[in-house]
């Protein structure tokens, strides 16, 4: 198997991880705010967001590994724009009549 088929089996398991994540983050954070108790609360809902934010990073990671090939060759031919410089003194149409 070739990288870009392994890079891609990887989305469907960090796509379903970061939904049970996000999932059990966003019921952390709301038994956090049900409960009257101020200490019990906050660590519920502190323990959420950082549950929230790890599910959103496994989701974008897993994104990443599906559409690796199509980022890198966007990135490779916006370094090639950048990296193409003329010379300013010379007339932008002086290499059309080269034989």
């Amino acid at each position: 198997m070739n990288s870009s088929t392994n890079s891609r089996m990887l989305f469907r398991p960090l796509l379903v991880a970061g939904i049970i994540i996000v999932a059990f983050g966003i019921t952390c954070i709301w038994i956090g705010s049900a409960f009257e108790l101020k200490e019990e609360g906050a660590g519920f809902t502190i323990i959420g967001w950082r549950f929230l934010i790890s599910g959103l990073v496994s989701i974008v990671i897993g994104y990443t590994a599906k559409y690796f090939e199509f980022i890198s060759a966007y990135a490779r031919y916006m370094l090639k724009q950048i990296r193409y410089r003329r010379n300013p003194e010379e007339n932008r149409f002086n290499d059309w009549y080269k034989p």
